[in-house]
């Protein structure tokens, strides 16, 4: 008698492992997101607060450097998991 396709033994094929090395390195990105999402995000209160270039300028460089400070840490606290 035939058996079923079903009651064949299955083999199992060893599973494919990253890295830590490639997984690092794909977490480093996230401090330049931060710092031009705030950069941008800054020009924007800079321009609606005044209209100035002195104050879009100096909306960006306070974005840019909060953005940089946030993402730092995320990035920091991601590698010690």
């Amino acid at each position: 008698m035939a058996r079923s396709h079903h009651r064949h033994k299955k083999h199992h094929h060893p599973q494919y492992r990253q890295s830590m090395a490639s997984s690092k390195a794909k977490r480093k990105g996230g401090t330049w997101v931060f710092i031009i999402f705030f950069a941008v995000f800054g020009l924007g209160i800079g321009y609606f607060a005044a209209g100035t270039i002195a104050a879009i300028i100096i909306g960006v460089a306070v974005g840019g450097v909060i953005g940089f400070l946030i993402g730092h840490n995320l990035d920091r606290m991601a590698n010690r998991k």
